[in-house]
């Protein structure tokens, strides 16, 4: 029966997963101005997201506080369950900021760099290789997937930098605009910090050892 209850709580956090890869999807494709983006979708899909957080909270603490009889690893996945779910939220979060601010200036002549869509890219595809190690425990891809973190923090250093260059020499509404898309970097950065996050905690729960950022 416990087996069972943890099998659906990974479940949970798989559909829970999906939702936040399919937000990064769309935002890529904001960020690009693909015109089959749709805004829409990302609003819809952090609502889902936020009530699936609290959902999947509520059921761990449930096993939690019912069950005398579960091992180390089984409260390990069900603590670390609501940790990832809360970084899927925040992660949506991050991710629905970075989109309002592309749809705000989708019929301005706005020059969105192509690192924001790169940044979002790389955090969507670090998404998706994560449900998958969560799912199989396949810790032993973590380690490359939080390598990758290390490309937004480059995207993400030489675009302040150079946005931050341009500032000085930008009319008011101009450096405005380039105000808000440092923001929008500094959120796909904290996306990125996000999947560490994650990965770690992945690693935690399947072999009940901390791993390093640079493992």
């Amino acid at each position: 029966m416990k087996t069972r209850a943890i099998t659906m709580i990974k479940e949970d956090v798989l559909a829970l997963g999906r939702l936040v890869s399919s937000t990064t999807g769309e935002l890529t494709k904001l960020l690009q101005k693909n015109p089959t983006a749709r805004f829409e979708q990302i609003e819809t899909h952090e609502e889902e997201i936020n009530k699936s957080c609290l959902k999947i909270e509520e059921k761990c603490l449930e096993i939690l506080s019912e069950r005398n009889d579960l091992n180390a690893q089984e409260v390990r996945a069900l603590v670390g369950s609501t940790l990832i779910a809360a970084k899927f939220e925040r992660l949506a979060d991050h991710a629905l900021r970075v989109a309002k601010f592309v749809s705000w200036v989708a019929d301005e002549e706005v020059l969105i760099p192509s690192e924001l869509a790169e940044m979002s890219g790389i955090v969507t595809r670090m998404v998706e290789d994560l449900l998958l190690c969560f799912v199989t425990d396949a810790i032993d891809r973590l380690p490359e997937i939080i390598q990758r973190d290390a490309k937004i923090d480059y995207l993400h250093d030489y675009l302040s930098k150079q946005l931050l260059q341009e500032l000085g020499r930008q009319n008011q509404q101009s450096a405005q605009t380039s105000t808000q898309l440092l923001f929008c970097t500094r959120y796909l950065e904290r996306m990125g910090d996000a999947c560490t996050s994650i990965a770690k905690r992945i690693y935690f729960i399947v072999s009940g050892n901390r791993i390093v950022k640079d493992a």
